[in-house]
């Protein structure tokens, strides 16, 4: 039953792959406004063939990748696909030959949307021969590693097999040596044997990473993959995209200036409103598209206490932006006056005042502005055709998350290497980076990173912080990169740019308002987008780890106490040294609390302090399983000897009831000390925060077992009978020997197990 919650999620995995085909397909298959034979008609994207002219306006999705060849004010955001956040204007000029995806205005990419203006362009690619059916091709192509505990389990089971092969020879032997039958060794060959073989782990990570799950979904992380916990609790890098994840996904107004300084309150109020008069698409207030530099305005000037109610009688002319003129003007009545208005690129609106005796100052202070990262245009006026004059630069951004610096920073401290891969300008990348707390040292591009060879890019990796103007490609090649060094990644995202990488990532790690291409290729979606967010789950990942690792350590030493009392005993002639239904009893307990209790196990108070553990490090290293084998030893030859100080070899048979019996209590006794003992490998018991699922089913079995005897029908089955003090004393000191001797070594800062 334990195995069915792993092999449900391995089965809806295999889906995933045409799932996320088939959501590209949904994103490149929208409906188009098309010029044929000389009128224009609708058509579904997938009938459109190279050379059509196809026609934009705010609000469409680009149904093929066209080149442009008409705008006006054409705005385009083009963010699920370059990562770049801020919307651009498109332009009909060619571009460079050797110009990166992000930098090719010309060009108008199948899954983008328009955020202003209208335009037309030719169908130059469709379907497949897109970039968005370049990344499907990726998509459809990716292979998924075996976890590191599927690795862990595969091995224990390999070992364990062998311990089984070797107690059935011994045992077996051993009885045929004594004179004993055929059927009677057979027996116990294959009773040695399952007690040899623990069918707990599967059971064991089933429970956690289902819990686990539930655990994270009440944070607003949904698992799609239970394997993904605990592989998140180990990666050592994380290369993140900035638009979405890091910031907002959204402009706002970041700065308005003056070469005299920054306006107080009021006047920036009043400049506010006449960028917004200055917009085109204001006017109408029809809906200004949610990127466009308007809605940015709209939302300022109310936020200021201004309004963004425009009266439309007022307006006499409105054009907007073109390639000729890369700004928009209106022409308008107010207050008695003809005011002219115009926003736009600060070199155009420069190029407008021309004659103006403080450009020089403005010139300077565009520079300032853009090395801040944001995006800038200049605002200018004029009242009854008089000359223009330039009355302030306004700066757009993408503002940064919430908390996003804490959660950077707490990356850090867990060793965690944080990338960020955008397609947006170095500066931009670099000022989001300044606002959120991360390094920003190293910061390469797109270009750069395109003439490395991979055996570069993997030595340059450990000291990459930004990927500025990147492609999807670029993301592709970093997470090789990671793979070939060894290292274990996760990847972020929310656009089509992301789902190559998101594909090849150990974890896949989608934002919940992101592309259903993006939610498709992933293993986690953050339902709030937060990186905080995914910083706990990565906290959570690594007490999954920790809780696997806890209850593989109690069923390994627990199986060692038993399977080394059983052929110690063997050897010196006992020929049952325990009854089936008390080895039962053992499974039974042994189940319950490594399944569920250690499932209940809190995180220990270091964990996001210490790196990640290093990959394909097993959890039970050979250190750790030669203590476990000691500690189980101890156990194993505590309860023989007891057996054998009260059913001495030769003695008469019974008094094999009553000796077996207080070896068996030993056993369970021991068995659950050792789990409350080994509830960290490398801290005193003490100083960890309470188990109380744990406690109770310590106590309740230890209470179990001294009720067996006294209740007819179980002291019956499992032969039992009641102990005195001597005995309870004895046992005692057998039981709680390890125990005190790990905590012993623990308090010095040693790592021991019981």
């Amino acid at each position: 039953a334990g195995l069915i919650p792993i092999v449900g999620a391995d089965v809806v995995t295999e889906y995933r792959g045409e799932r996320a085909l088939e959501a590209l397909r949904a994103a490149v298959a929208p409906r188009a406004r098309v010029r044929r034979f000389g009128r224009v008609i609708e058509i579904t994207a997938d009938r459109l063939v190279t050379g059509d002219v196809v026609i934009l306006q705010g609000g469409d999705v680009v149904p093929a990748d066209l080149r442009c060849i008409a705008t006006e004010r054409l705005l385009i955001d083009r963010s699920t696909l370059t990562g770049e956040s801020i919307p651009e204007t498109a332009r009909t000029d060619p571009d460079p030959p050797d110009a990166a995806l992000a930098d090719r205005q010309s060009m108008l990419y199948a899954g983008t949307s328009v955020v202003g203006g209208r335009g037309e362009g030719i169908v130059v690619a469709t379907g497949s021969a897109t970039e968005l059916g370049r990344i499907a091709g990726g998509v459809g192509s990716r292979e998924r590693r075996r976890s590191p505990l599927q690795l862990e389990l595969d091995r224990l089971v390999r070992i364990l097999l062998v311990v089984a092969i070797a107690l059935i020879i011994t045992t077996s032997g051993l009885g045929f040596i004594r004179g004993q039958g055929l059927g009677e060794n057979v027996l116990a060959g294959i009773s040695a044997a399952i007690a040899a073989i623990p069918e707990e782990p599967p059971v064991l990570l089933a429970v956690i990473l289902g819990l686990g799950a539930y655990r994270l979904l009440r944070r607003g992380v949904l698992v799609r993959r239970l394997n993904a916990e605990e592989i998140l609790g180990a990666v050592d890098l994380i290369l993140t995209d900035k638009t979405g994840t890091l910031t907002q996904n959204r402009l706002e107004i970041a700065s308005v200036r003056t070469p005299a300084g920054t306006p107080d309150e009021g006047s920036r109020r009043l400049l506010m409103e006449l960028a917004l008069r200055a917009e085109e698409d204001a006017w109408p207030r029809r809906g200004v598209a949610p990127g466009s530099f308007s809605r940015a305005l709209v939302v300022g000037l109310e936020e200021a206490g201004g309004s963004a109610d425009l009266p439309l009688d007022e307006l006499i002319h409105a054009s907007p932006a073109s390639d000729q003129e890369r700004f928009s003007r209106t022409r308008s009545r107010r207050n008695g006056d003809i005011e002219e208005v115009a926003l736009g690129a600060p070199e155009s609106i420069m190029d407008l005042a021309a004659g103006a005796p403080d450009l020089a100052a403005w010139h300077q202070l565009t520079t300032e502005a853009t090395d801040a990262g944001e995006r800038v245009v200049a605002l200018a006026r004029r009242t009854n055709d008089g000359p223009w004059q330039v009355l302030a630069l306004i700066g757009f951004a993408d503002p940064p998350r919430e908390g996003i610096a804490e959660a950077l920073r707490a990356a850090a401290e867990a060793g965690i290497q944080t990338v960020v891969v955008t397609g947006d300008h170095p500066r931009t990348a670099a000022a989001i980076a300044l606002a959120a707390g991360l390094a920003r040292e190293r910061i390469v591009t797109g270009e750069e990173l395109a003439t490395w060879d991979d055996e570069r890019v993997a030595r340059e990796l450990p000291g990459l912080h930004i990927v500025a103007r990147s492609t999807p490609d670029d993301k592709q090649r970093l997470v090789d990169a990671a793979h070939r060094s060894g290292r274990l990644v996760a990847v972020t995202g929310d656009g089509v740019n992301d789902a190559p990488a998101l594909h090849r990532a150990d974890v896949a790690v989608a934002m919940g308002s992101g592309t259903a291409v993006a939610r498709e290729a992933s293993d986690l979606v953050l339902g709030d987008d937060a990186f905080s967010t995914l910083i706990f789950g990565i906290a959570e990942g690594r007490r999954i780890v920790d809780n696997v690792q806890k209850g593989l350590v109690f069923l390994v030493s627990t199986h060692v106490a038993l399977l080394g009392y059983i052929l110690i005993a063997t050897v010196v002639g006992i020929g049952q040294p325990l009854l089936p239904i008390q080895i039962l009893w053992l499974e039974l307990f042994i189940d319950l609390s490594a399944s569920v209790a250690f499932e209940r196990e809190p995180p220990e108070p270091d964990i996001m302090r210490r790196p990640p553990r290093p990959s394909g490090q097993p959890l039970l290293t050979r250190g750790l399983l030669a203590r476990l084998a000691l500690g189980g030893t101890v156990t194993a030859v505590g309860a023989l000897l007891l057996l054998l100080w009260r059913h001495p070899v030769g003695s008469s048979p019974e008094s094999l009831d009553s000796g077996r019996w207080l070896a068996f209590t030993t056993l369970v006794v021991g068995q659950a000390v050792r789990a409350y003992a080994n509830r960290s490998i490398r801290l005193p018991v003490h100083r960890l925060r309470r188990n109380g699922a744990l406690l109770v089913a310590v106590v309740t079995v230890i209470v179990i077992q001294i009720l067996i005897p006294v209740v007819p029908v179980l002291a019956d089955a499992f032969h039992g009978s009641g102990l005195d003090p001597l005995e309870w004393l004895l046992l005692g000191v057998v039981a709680l020997a390890p125990a005190l001797l790990a905590e012993g070594i623990r308090v010095s800062g040693r790592t021991w197990v019981a």
